[in-house]
């Protein structure tokens, strides 16, 4: 049975005024509220990335999570609605295991996970890279090439250097200082698409006076030129990223773990080679 019809079914059974094991499953709130957490998870898992409910894993469902943001409160309900509906689906065997874990509403689940990503998953990462726009893409391949995130957003464009086969840049250290580095050349090419026009002529890069200006300023910057906040922006984008990689149509792609992290992925082996240290 397809997972939008046990959901129909379930919803229709479990009445929160109904006593008994199915009444217990929605005590305590309202069906409309669980229905609405329950399909939009469909939505993400069916229709976005088209992985399947059935063949749902606990990345999968983290990832959504974190991806639809909210407070703790809002998470736990997620959490709770979805996994009421794969107790049901599990109840009419419609599915052997559930990717939902209770704790993972609370932050105290720990997901198995390695240190450091495949080269498979990197390469993964780098395809959700490629499905997004000219600046998130940049961004990810900044944390691909092994740079942290505040060393991305403390980036600035006077601190590039283009030569004739290569682009360095002077890259923020932490404990002061900068350090001058040479990018492979796939990270010198998404930095000139994104510091170059659109089709109709636009910058790519959206700088607004006096936040930022053509010339100078950060190099990656928000739709009103503002600089990027290093916690926040790299984390959004890189569940973007990963959002885009669960939706690659390869069956034989790696499974990628739950809650990556930027810093994970700038300390995995990079897809574009090392970064060289050259001399100012």
């Amino acid at each position: 049975m397809d997972a939008r019809t046990v959901l129909a079914t379930w919803l229709d059974e479990h009445n929160p005024d109904r006593r008994g094991k199915q009444g217990r499953l929605l005590q305590g709130t309202s069906p409309e509220r669980y229905a609405e957490h329950a399909k939009a998870w469909l939505d993400f898992i069916e229709d976005t990335v088209h992985i399947g409910a059935w063949r749902a894993q606990p990345s999968h469902f983290v990832t959504w999570l974190d991806m639809k943001g909210g407070g703790a409160r809002t998470r736990a309900l997620r959490v709770s609605a979805v996994g009421a509906f794969y107790a049901y689906a599990r109840e009419k065997n419609c599915v052997q295991t559930t990717p939902v874990h209770p704790k993972m509403g609370t932050g105290a689940w720990n997901a198995p996970r390695t240190e450091k990503l495949t080269d498979g998953q990197m390469a993964l990462i780098r395809y959700g890279a490629d499905q997004l726009p000219a600046r998130d893409r940049l961004l990810v391949y900044l944390l691909l090439v092994g740079l942290r995130s505040r060393q991305i957003t403390e980036l600035t464009v006077q601190d590039l250097v283009f030569e004739q086969h290569r682009m360095t840049a002077d890259v923020w250290q932490k404990g002061g200082g900068t350090r001058r580095l040479a990018f492979p050349d796939e990270i010198r090419a998404a930095v000139k698409q994104y510091l170059d026009v659109d089709d109709d002529g636009r910058p790519v890069r959206t700088f607004k006076e006096p936040h930022s200006y053509q010339d100078r300023g950060p190099l990656l910057v928000s739709y009103r030129g503002h600089g990027l906040d290093s916690n926040a922006t790299p984390r959004t984008v890189l569940h973007q990223a990963v959002a885009a990689a669960l939706a690659c149509p390869d069956p034989d792609v790696p499974e990628l773990p739950a809650r990556i992290k930027p810093d994970m992925v700038a300390l995995s082996p990079s897809p574009f080679g090392e970064l060289e240290e050259t001399k100012p």
